[in-house]
């Protein structure tokens, strides 16, 4: 009897070796984790999506179901919550998680094979745009999802309405998407995903903004075509080395519609040397360099040419040694109806760097018009920016590092497009006035740059800055024991008290100093303080008669403006929008009577917080 016991232990054991070692499981053989930064959530950057149903641990599906834990999980996704069957879906794309070559096709799904061992499954779809065999890029849309009335999910599928049913191998629970990493808890069956500090769950908005990805390449040499793949937040980077003082010519060219290259000359240690639209042609001496492709606007493929130029040119000026702004062109001449690209870099950066500054261009609207203002990553892969204009030959850019993040290396703070309108040279300069984090904004020097327009449009292109309008702020509904304490802020601050029906109690408003004191009835509350421009700080008390409840010391935290509860790109929109105005005052973080680059920067050192704050 004690050796059928052994022997059965032994099938069970060998039975559980060879089920581990299936394909479709997560073995002691699965590939290492993708880079932090490689896959994107599979739908359009800058949109946001609803999980409506993530990993599964048997009880709610079959152990051999996709969505399983053990072989990898699965999570099916909606662009919004309530998706109807036969709803319209021909504008909700979903789009490539990374940089791949489709290996499986249906009327209804692609396969991905993006290298290494990963593999990414979008099933549900309609409308194809990719074939078999075929190389894609990130952010490439691969096809909409079915609206599963006309036109017909995959077999198999376990819930009827319109949804993506998305799937990474080997497993998705180390993989992060757009910085979001996935969790589960086996025991409550329940999948969440956090980014930043904050965790969301089903049915919540997850927004698709991928981390910066910079992909080194492999190195190049002359005459030879390189093809490449770049969005919004993916660019490449390709080594090459000079032997001796050499002229050459960079030249990429888009093979997607829509792309519009940018070509960045890096020294050996990453810094910026020069940059162009499409063609960048420099004299550099013998070295190691870098030539780093990233959008001017839309994503895609692209084709790269490295040149050796036989006539040399001279040295170019070299700058201050004092720290400066300068504002480049290159070239300095185009036709009417050209457009170049003009870069504004700070230089000669002091050790303890810059937390924001304000830059104030100028240009002839008469002879050029400007569009297209990109900010680079200066002040770190996240910054906070506000842009006011192009209006009347001027614009305002204000950039500030988010959350501790600063300048503290020479470099591009940003580019714009200049348009030749007609016939004549203006002068192109930005000035610039910085701030270290001491409330204080110093002035410093300026150099600027010529252009020259050679004949004249018939027509002039129309320049449309596009800015979103600001979503309105909600304020409280003032209305009336005793509760007390002192809430933090440079506004005025409202205490309310609110029953467990979440209907409203009483309200008070805070002393300039931040203290309160509310008498009201016995009971328990929801204790919130808010203040206009800020997130609201959220506790619970219990008041009885004859006693004084006293919450503690609270802080809020700066740079809700729009007060949805997220203090994010939008917020900064607002800024820039009311820029060197007084209004809206939620916009007027330190309450100084003008919205400027000192409020961007408040709202930058807390750039992505939202919620209510623990009281």
């Amino acid at each position: 009897m004690i050796v059928r016991y052994k022997q059965a232990f032994q099938i069970i054991v060998l039975f559980a070796l060879l089920t581990s070692l299936m394909p479709g499981s997560v073995s002691a053989l699965a590939v290492a984790t993708p880079p932090v930064d490689m896959f994107q959530w599979p739908w359009q950057q800058g949109e946001a999506w609803i999980a409506m149903d993530g990993f599964d641990n048997g009880t709610r599906r079959l152990p051999s179901s996709p969505h399983n834990y053990k072989i990898g999980g699965a999570v099916d996704f909606a662009p919004h919550v309530n998706m109807k069957i036969g709803e319209d879906t021909s504008n909700f794309w979903v789009t490539a998680a990374a940089a791949g070559t489709i290996i499986e096709k249906s009327t209804c799904h692609v396969k991905i094979d993006h290298g290494n061992g990963w593999i990414t499954e979008y099933w549900h779809l309609d409308n194809l745009q990719v074939a078999f065999g075929a190389a894609v890029y990130r952010n490439q849309r691969l096809g909409v999802i079915a609206d599963s009335k006309y036109q017909k999910v995959c077999t198999g599928n376990e819930y009827p309405g319109p949804h993506l049913h998305f799937v990474m191998r080997p497993k998705m629970k180390e993989t992060i998407f757009s910085g979001w990493i996935i969790n589960y808890n086996v025991v409550t069956n329940k999948t969440t995903f956090t980014k930043a500090g904050q965790t969301l769950g089903s049915y919540v908005p997850i927004l698709n903004v991928p981390n910066l990805q910079i992909v080194l390449r492999d190195p190049i040499t002359w005459d030879i075509v390189y093809k490449g793949s770049v969005d919004a937040y993916r660019y490449e980077r390709w080594p090459f080395q000079l032997s001796e003082p050499t002229k050459f010519t960079v030249t990429a060219t888009a093979t997607t519609s829509g792309l519009s290259p940018v070509v960045v000359l890096l020294d050996a240690n990453g810094n910026e040397i020069s940059r162009a639209s499409n063609i960048l042609t420099s004299t550099q001496p013998a070295g190691n360099y870098f030539v780093q492709i990233q959008p001017e606007a839309g994503n895609g493929f692209y084709n790269l040419l490295l040149h050796k130029e036989d006539i040399s040119e001279p040295t170019p000026t070299p700058l201050p040694t004092e720290p400066s702004v300068s504002t480049v062109v290159i070239p300095t001449s185009i036709n009417a109806g050209e457009t170049v690209s003009a870069a504004v870099n700070l230089n000669n950066i002091p050790v303890d760097g810059y937390t924001s500054t304000e830059f104030t261009c100028t240009y002839n609207p008469v002879l050029v018009g400007v569009s297209n203002i990109v900010v680079a990553g200066l002040f770190g892969t996240d910054p906070v920016t506000a842009i006011n204009g192009p209006q009347n030959g001027t614009f305002i850019v204000a950039i500030a590092g988010s959350n501790g993040n600063r300048a503290t290396v020479s470099g591009t703070a940003f580019t714009f497009g200049v348009t030749g309108l007609q016939d004549g040279e203006t002068t192109l300069k930005c000035t610039a006035r910085i701030s270290k984090g001491d409330k204080v904004l110093s002035d410093i020097l300026s150099i600027g740059d010529s252009l020259t327009v050679v004949g004249n449009m018939s027509t002039a292109p129309t320049l449309i800055p596009v800015t979103p309008t600001p979503i309105s702020t909600q304020n409280p509904n003032p209305s009336p024991p005793t509760i007390a304490g002192q809430v933090l802020a440079s506004k005025p601050v409202t205490v309310s008290l609110y029953n467990a029906d979440n209907s409203l109690a009483a309200s008070v408003a805070a002393n300039p100093d931040g203290t309160f004191n509310l008498v009201t009835s016995a009971g328990t509350y929801t204790v919130i303080a808010t203040a206009d421009g800020f997130l609201n700080a959220q506790g619970s008390a219990t008041l009885t008669v004859g006693n004084v409840v006293t919450m503690p010391v609270v802080s809020l935290i700066a740079g809700d403006i729009d007060g949805n509860g997220v203090i994010d790109q939008y917020d900064a929109l607002t800024v820039g929008m009311s820029y060197n105005t007084a209004l809206p005052a939620s916009a007027d973080l330190n309450a100084d009577g003008v919205i400027n680059v000192l409020d961007l920067e408040i709202l930058a050192r807390n750039y992505r917080r939202s919620g209510a704050l623990a009281w």
